[in-house]
């Protein structure tokens, strides 16, 4: 089991729980640094006590928590909003979109040329009389 050690900054201690917190934000470590109020040195020792693994190896896993935090949090606002599952749709499905309006545009198409005819037959219904003769 990981050593529960606290780094004593000079703003706030840095507990396990607060740097997990903090890197599941996405914080980097200068911003950490800064809020702790120490330098990257002991953060580095700290880790290594902490966790048995360097700082960048941790706070990558850790990213992920929040990454995973976040897309969780996407997940529960599409169940409430349409207008969000239609920009999230084109989002993540462009492609879905495109052969949906390509089919369309196809329809439309076709549907055009069935209901106006030949140019041939226009040029006759609309021909000028006199210069025909």
């Amino acid at each position: 089991m990981p050593n529960d050690t606290v780094l004593a900054g000079l703003r706030r201690e840095l507990t396990r729980e607060l740097f997990e917190e903090l890197t599941a934000l996405q914080c980097a470590p200068e911003e950490i640094l800064g809020y702790v109020g120490t330098d990257e040195r002991k953060l580095r020792r700290w880790c290594r006590r902490t966790y048995g693994r360097p700082l960048e190896t941790m706070m990558d896993m850790i990213r992920m928590d929040g990454l995973i935090a976040i897309r969780r949090a996407s997940f529960d606002q599409l169940k409430k909003s349409a207008t969000i599952i239609s920009q999230q749709y084109n989002r993540f499905l462009p492609n879905a979109a495109a052969e949906a309006r390509i089919g369309a545009e196809s329809a439309l198409r076709s549907l055009t040329a069935a209901v106006l005819p030949p140019e041939e037959e226009m040029r006759s219904l609309f021909d000028d009389p006199g210069e025909s003769a």
